[in-house]
């Protein structure tokens, strides 16, 4: 009965109350850092010659990955798997329950809910939490940082006039003399490490794969499926972050460091989930079985009369004579 009984746990789980501030506070955070100038970049040091910073700025509508691509397939792709897995999942448990009783539906404030769309809803929700944390601590690191991009000298035009200098040579500029005219370029320009695409590609290509192949339940005729889709999702993942090297966005150790970062924080938070889950869902296996033979007899009229006449009514005990 451990399917059941994890599956009755999972969908009997509520959201506490101090997660939705974190939630809340996560998205206020993420909107003042990136679509805001509240929050400056720190101004590091560079030199005008370094080859390094030296490379062509390719434009957006060239670029092969952009972000509001890369925030669509983040979120719509592990959406949408984690919703098929889950109802896999559902009609697999719905198919083994005609010989074990179980709890189809979930009662939360006055509502009924499918155990398959609570399910979904909290895999989704843990999805969405981390890639909201993956972004923060990346524009937190990145602030902090200061990296310059590999197009940064391209986009800066550094003005030497304003130090008294007329060339490159040894030259190490900690001043800000850009004379570029997109200052929001100039901003993107110092925000190299870690690699944003890489960071969210990693987070939602790992935790799509260890959460489906901890909590999908296949055929044995289906059984490639799952190790072909977690293969696609790392392979988009490394692409998506190979896109950013090749098109001269971020360094080689920007993304890899973005990489790594994704990954751990998705790996942190399933394994975080499915020990809870796993360690509530043994303590509910050692105990009996939820039944529905444990429901509330229904008594008959006549029933209700006949032990109403053997109660004795207070009224008439504290009754004088």
């Amino acid at each position: 009965h451990f399917y059941f009984n994890f599956l009755y746990f999972n969908t009997s789980l509520t959201c506490s109350p101090p997660q939705l501030p974190i939630l809340a506070s996560s998205v206020v955070s993420l909107y003042f850092l990136e679509l805001t100038d509240i929050f400056q970049p720190v101004h590091s040091g560079y030199s005008c010659n370094d080859r390094s910073l030296s490379l062509p700025y390719v434009l957006p509508r060239h670029e092969v990955c952009p972000l509001p691509l890369l925030f669509s397939l983040a979120f719509a792709a592990p959406t949408v798997t984690i919703l098929i897995g889950e109802a896999i999942l559902y009609c697999y448990l719905s198919r083994r329950s005609s010989s074990t009783q179980t709890e189809a539906n979930i009662n939360a404030a006055g509502c009924n809910f499918n155990s398959y769309i609570r399910r979904a809803v909290r895999f989704i929700g843990v999805h969405i939490f981390g890639l909201c944390v993956t972004a923060l601590i990346t524009d937190i690191l990145q602030l902090s940082t200061g990296q310059h991009t590999p197009y940064w000298l391209d986009v800066c035009k550094p003005n030497l006039t304003h130090i008294n200098m007329s060339t490159c040579d040894e030259a190490f500029i900690l001043e800000d003399i850009c004379s570029g005219q997109d200052v929001g370029l100039i901003n993107a320009g110092r925000k190299s490490f870690p690699s944003q695409h890489a960071t969210l590609a990693a987070f939602a290509a790992v935790y799509i794969s260890v959460s489906m192949y901890f909590n999908t339940v296949l055929t044995d005729s289906a059984k490639l499926l799952k190790p072909l889709l977690v293969f696609s999702f790392v392979m988009l993942a490394i692409l998506a972050g190979l896109t950013r090297i090749i098109q001269f966005r971020n360094h080689p150790v920007d993304v890899y460091c973005g990489w790594l970062l994704g990954a751990a924080i998705a790996v942190y938070l399933v394994t975080t989930v499915q020990t809870v889950f796993f360690t509530e869902s043994a303590k509910r296996a050692s105990s009996p079985p939820y039944s529905k033979d444990c429901s509330c007899k229904r008594f008959a009229p006549e029933d209700l009369q006949r032990g109403s006449r053997n109660v004795e009514s207070p009224v008439k005990k504290l009754s004088v004579p």
